[in-house]
């Protein structure tokens, strides 16, 4: 048995759907903060500070409200793209194509060489991810300083996290080895689309000290996950490959959908139903607490937890899930293929639940910044709590800043670590007093260098103030 032909094989069994369609969390931040290399604990202020910091809702400045609405620029952040692989790694090892010798057209031969850099590429694992979120309306209103700020805000967001697995990049590149065992539980998928309500207030504690809290109703329209994989194979002598199928996963569309899944055997297909409400498919609380301190003119501090809540999904939940050993010596028994695609997909083991639940992307944000004149410069830690769409566990620390020269502002920043490993921020911004409008990309080295690119990210967004 050739090997590459197992390779293939579980390419496809692994990179197919699951479940008839998917979707995807309350993601990206603004853009003047993306800007800055997503630096926000203590740099967002007004309603830019929801979601990131509440206590910083709490301006003291003469700004009695506050409103965002699709006019004259939409509240829309996007990013799409990878941690792992750029354009010109991308084309090098999938995109060449010549003419061999009898006319037919082949792809790159890889040399050991060749080998060696692809692995190392996937040493991390393959990531993937996509995000855009919208904001649809917000408002905040300040009486008084001395009684504070209360907001509410209404924003979706559609977002996907997919894990290649690096397992079966070495499998077809080492080839059917004897004894060698090639593991799969790096395989990640998650995506979800959710819709917060958020209910928000901040007032200063002290002339230094400002807190601040958001109540958050989360409505879920769709949701495709795996819950673990614990997949792996054996090569054995005489081209024989043991090993074991097991994994677990979950998904969850709005009646609205209509979305079929392949177990459903009844006969009555209906067509789906656009809604700028559609009915959920889950449903769940979350709030979010911020502290922001300032020990002078110069320096501040900050603190917040975001995201702390879960949904439960009980419309149209389905269950997918395989526990299987794999025994293949011959890929050509229809058998034997049919096994391997029940114990690596789940085929035939999908059914409805009555319910289950995930957790929102809880995160752990600190933060400092110093006040220079016209010149802002902030710093941030950023921790997530579990591996939800747009979430790491991976630390991350970013460095902003915020140049304003009169109604015009520069702003710059760096980030490391987290799921994108690194980002240069780049954007700039214009504030009117009354309007408020900003530009600009974490991921502005794509911009100037396009052939390294690995992502492709966007964000602007408009604020009335009065």
């Amino acid at each position: 048995m050739k090997t590459y032909k197992i390779f293939f094989v579980l390419i496809f069994i692994l990179s197919a759907k699951i479940f008839s369609q998917s979707s995807g969390s309350i993601g990206m931040s603004d853009a003047r903060s993306d800007a800055m290399g997503k630096t926000k604990v203590t740099s967002s202020f007004g309603l830019r500070a929801l979601g990131n910091n509440p206590a910083n809702l709490f301006n003291d400045s003469l700004k009695h409200v506050e409103f965002i609405i699709p006019f004259p620029l939409p509240t829309l952040s996007g990013s799409i793209g990878t941690n792992f692989i750029s354009v010109d790694e991308y084309n090098y090892f999938f995109g060449y194509k010549t003419t061999d010798a009898n006319g037919k057209t082949v792809g790159r031969y890889l040399n050991d060489a060749d080998k060696s850099r692809l692995k190392n590429l996937f040493a991390d694992g393959g990531a993937i991810t996509g995000d855009v979120h919208v904001q649809f309306f917000a408002i905040s209103i300040k009486p008084s300083n001395a009684f504070g700020t209360f907001a509410f805000s209404m924003g979706d967001v559609i977002s996907s996290n997919v894990t290649f697995p690096k397992g079966i990049v070495d499998l077809g590149l080492e080839g059917n080895l004897p004894n060698k065992v090639y593991n799969f539980n790096d395989t990640k998928l998650k995506a979800w689309w959710l819709r917060k309500y958020s209910f928000s207030y901040a007032r200063s504690l002290s002339q230094k000290i400002s807190f601040g809290v958001s109540f958050n109703i989360v409505q879920g329209f769709a949701y495709v996950g795996l819950n673990h994989v614990n997949t792996e194979l054996t090569t054995g002598s005489g081209n024989v490959i043991t090993g074991k199928g097991d994994f677990l996963a979950y998904a969850a569309f709005s009646p609205d959908f209509n979305v079929k899944y392949d177990f459903d055997k009844s006969t009555t297909k209906q067509d789906s139903k656009f809604s700028p409400f559609p009915t959920p498919a889950g449903s769940g609380f979350g709030f979010d607490i911020g502290v922001n301190a300032k020990l002078n003119d110069v320096w501040s501090f900050g603190f917040a937890l975001t995201d702390i809540g879960k949904i439960t999904w009980n419309k149209n939940a389905a269950q997918y899930s395989s526990n299987k050993p794999i025994y293949l010596d011959d890929l050509s028994n229809e058998s034997q293929r049919d096994s391997l695609v029940k114990a690596l997909t789940g085929k035939d083991s999908g059914k409805y639940i009555s319910e289950f639940s995930t957790q929102l992307a809880t995160a752990l944000h600190l933060g400092a910044s110093m006040q220079l004149n016209n010149l802002l410069l902030a710093f941030d830690y950023n921790q997530g709590f579990n591996d939800q769409p747009r979430n790491s566990k991976k630390p991350r620390f970013s460095l902003g800043a915020d140049w304003m020269l009169g109604f015009f502002a520069l702003r710059t920043g760096l980030s490391f670590g987290g799921f994108d490993k690194f980002n240069w921020g780049m954007g700039l911004g214009f504030d009117f007093g009354f309007l408020e409008m900003n530009f600009g990309s974490p991921d502005f080295q794509s911009v100037v260098s396009p052939n390294t690119a690995k992502r492709i990210t966007f964000a602007f967004d408009s604020r009335w103030k009065f």
